[in-house]
């Protein structure tokens, strides 16, 4: 009698990895990852978070502790498709979530990431409205991803992107509702290099991993160690965003 061929093993999507520590694995994009750091002690270096995205357009985030960080992070390039195998599934805790996801990956001394090719989706945001902003105020239980337009930008040498002191940018995040969005260290350098050249000013914009603060009455959500920056129009986040915008100018001009 002929043997039978092995059984080919798919990978597991997010939704429904097993808990614990097994021989599963995920296929992924990287979408970014960043150094996480401990700021009441002194910002002391923690690991790396990593974001994936997997095929059925789940978030989860992933962890690298400090020991093993520089094991992987020579390997790791936002945007990459990657295999992810021998790690651990656990519950994350419930302060600063970055994802609608309560589990986390967390990467053990045998766990393997490698570069695959599947087609996967680009970027996926977990974007918060006005109100859910507001309330989560000094709650610390979520650091979410707002969309909106640059109106004006206020920060001392906005044209040198070496500078790293704090920029406040008014950004219309609904039609009639501003936020002062408070950018820090790399995160104004970055954006200060962004303006620069006078092309951004009026932009629409997907800012990630935001804390949102309320000092006197104004919402100021403000920039992490893991904020970006994404102009990418054709982001749909940014053209719905777009649309509901002048959707409603149009209808105040008609009115």
């Amino acid at each position: 009698m002929a043997s039978s061929a092995p059984a080919v093993v798919g990978p597991t999507s997010f939704d429904d990895l097993c808990l614990g520590r097994s021989a599963q694995f995920v296929v992924a994009r990287l979408l970014r990852f960043w150094d996480s750091r401990n700021i009441k002690k002194q910002r002391k270096f923690m690991g790396i978070t990593l974001l994936f995205l997997d095929e059925q357009n789940s978030v989860i985030h992933g962890f690298i502790t400090a020991a093993r960080s520089g094991h992987y992070h020579p390997g790791l390039r936002s945007g990459s498709i990657v295999k992810v195998s021998r790690f651990e599934f656990a519950r994350c805790t419930n302060l600063y979530k970055i994802t609608d996801n309560p589990f986390v990956i967390r990467f053990l001394p045998q766990t393997t990431i490698d570069e695959v090719a599947p087609i996967i989706n680009l970027q996926k945001f977990m974007l918060r409205k006005f109100e859910h902003l507001q309330a989560l105020d000094n709650t610390n239980l979520e650091l979410p991803d707002v969309v909106g337009m640059i109106r004006s930008v206020q920060g001392s040498d906005l044209s040198d992107a070496t500078v790293m002191t704090r920029v406040v940018v008014r950004f219309v995040i609904e039609p009639n509702v501003v936020v002062y969005l408070s950018l820090w260290d790399e995160a104004a350098a970055t954006f200060r290099g962004l303006i620069s050249s006078g092309e951004r000013a009026q932009s629409v914009m997907v800012v990630p991993t935001v804390n949102p603060k309320i000092f006197g009455g104004n919402l100021y959500p403000n920039s992490t160690p893991a904020t970006k920056f994404y102009f990418d129009m054709n982001l749909p986040a940014i053209t719905q965003f777009t649309a509901r915008l002048y959707s409603t100018l149009i209808i105040l001009i008609l009115n």
